[in-house]
């Protein structure tokens, strides 16, 4: 997702605003002003985000989120649930970054983007955790479903298993 002004964000987050900061004729040199919530469009989430004493960006390091991954395809539909069933048979090994793509990202510009997307069930996280993943992403938003009580961040980020959300481009 290119970030502009009018990026879509999920419901309560920071507007995105683009605003010219230094102009090339007055100043010499072009450079943007940029202000927007940490959770805009692809994004990782730390400890921090759910945890009040968790880790920050700041104290995560980038080899978090990089390495081997293995690349799931798992269609899924609004409001369904990504299982431990669905991960089970995917050959998923102790130190994988696990890519899931459900086909949510075709929603990517629409209003209903954030409405009813696909999301990891509980058990999925305690299934994630026993492999010992490194990090996961998804197309998807966020990885837990409105009225979760955000189990699956909590459980994930408790473990210190990365996460990225809202991949565009699988």
């Amino acid at each position: 997702m290119k970030i502009s002004n009018g990026l879509p964000c999920y419901p309560g987050d920071p507007v995105v605003r683009v605003e010219p900061g230094l102009i090339m004729e007055k100043k010499g040199v072009n450079v943007l002003s940029l202000c927007m919530g940490t959770h805009t469009g692809t994004h990782i989430d730390v400890p921090l985000h759910h945890i009040d004493e968790g880790k920050s960006l700041n104290d995560i390091s980038l080899e978090k989120f990089m390495g081997e991954a293995v690349f799931l395809g798992i269609p899924k539909k609004d409001n369904q649930a990504i299982t431990a069933d669905d991960l089970k048979d995917c050959n998923i090994r102790p130190g994988d970054i696990v890519i899931i793509r459900t086909g949510w990202e075709r929603k990517k510009y629409q209003d209903d983007y954030f409405e009813g997307f696909p999301y990891f069930e509980s058990g999925s996280a305690d299934y994630l955790i026993s492999k010992k993943v490194k990090c996961i992403g998804a197309d998807i938003p966020s990885v837990d479903g409105p009225g979760t009580g955000a189990v699956f961040h909590k459980k994930i980020l408790s473990a210190e298993i990365g996460i990225i959300e809202a991949l565009i481009g699988l």
